[in-house]
């Protein structure tokens, strides 16, 4: 039985997404194109540091390889609480930033990594 990355990356992949196994459940989707929002169209590297005990468990924020914000360590979101990946990720280091933006109802519905894209793309959609 998959759990964790290997998981989540076989969900994806079964929706249709290209996705790389980085290893140490961490996934990258590279191209990601950003559906909506202001930077509708952008294609992006998406990384993802999928827990353990995935789908138990969401995955944190996503972690974007395109500098969209300034670092910052509070604030609102879209512009607050970005920090850079290599602090959170031993994967996604110099040019990433982590979106410090969990998942905010995961108990409350499907636990997959579909829905968990539904996130990530309503992220960009209130940019």
């Amino acid at each position: 039985m998959l759990v964790g990355g290997a998981l989540f990356a076989n969900e994806l992949r079964a929706a249709g997404m290209e996705v790389e196994e980085l290893g140490d459940d961490h996934i990258m989707i590279a191209g990601y194109r950003v559906p909506e929002g202001k930077f509708e169209g952008l294609k992006v590297d998406i990384g993802i540091v999928v827990p353990r005990d995935f789908p138990l468990s969401p995955p944190g924020g996503p972690h974007v390889h395109e500098l969209i914000h300034e670092n910052r360590q509070d604030g609102p979101h879209p512009s607050g609480h970005v920090h850079p990946s290599k602090k959170h990720s031993k994967h996604f280091r110099d040019g990433w930033q982590y979106w410090s933006r969990p998942h905010p109802n995961w108990t409350s519905g499907a636990r997959n990594a579909m829905r968990y894209m539904e996130h990530v793309r309503a992220l960009w959609e209130s940019q």
